[in-house]
């Protein structure tokens, strides 16, 4: 069984960053209108759910912003995952810091790419945002593993010798 996590995690990496490259390859006003109709499609549910009638534009120039750099942090959350759980089988000692390596360098690759998008530019803030989304599940797994791996060594029973 082992064997098949490391291989599923490698194609889930590249699935994170085919998807990366995509919305990244879209022009500014495409990539914009992708996180608006989000955001209008979250109101109209909203609505529908409170019985409320919500200002769409309003709410949408408040919250485009947020959650397109939400968007950069959350994928980046899931490519940490996947690109750590590639080391955690490994005997390899610096799984944490070449896994946020991985993940930095494929941020700055993305925002490099970038500036060759019309109407798109490379952002250092993006850059940050995505590394930090890759560190907090890095770590997050990181220490769920050792974690499980202490209670593991503490929930043995030890045997009284004869």
């Amino acid at each position: 069984m082992k064997n098949k996590k490391p291989a599923f995690s490698f194609f889930a990496i590249i699935v994170c960053m085919i998807l990366i490259f995509t919305f990244s390859s879209k022009n500014s006003h495409s990539s914009n209108s992708t996180s608006k109709n989000l955001i209008d499609w979250g109101i109209t549910i909203y609505e529908k759910i409170s019985h409320q009638h919500i200002n769409h534009d309003r709410v949408i120039k408040k919250l485009n912003y947020p959650v397109r750099k939400l968007a950069h942090y959350s994928i980046y959350f899931l490519l940490g995952i996947f690109v750590y759980q590639i080391f955690l089988y490994s005997s390899f000692s610096y799984k944490v810091i070449l896994s946020i390596s991985i993940c930095f360098v494929y941020a700055m690759f993305d925002e490099f790419h970038q500036l060759f998008v019309p109407g798109r530019t490379g952002q250092i803030r993006d850059v940050f945002i995505d590394t930090m989304g890759a560190m907090t599940s890095i770590f997050f797994f990181h220490f769920w593993e050792n974690r499980k791996v202490k209670e593991g060594k503490n929930n043995c029973k030890k045997v009284a010798p004869k």
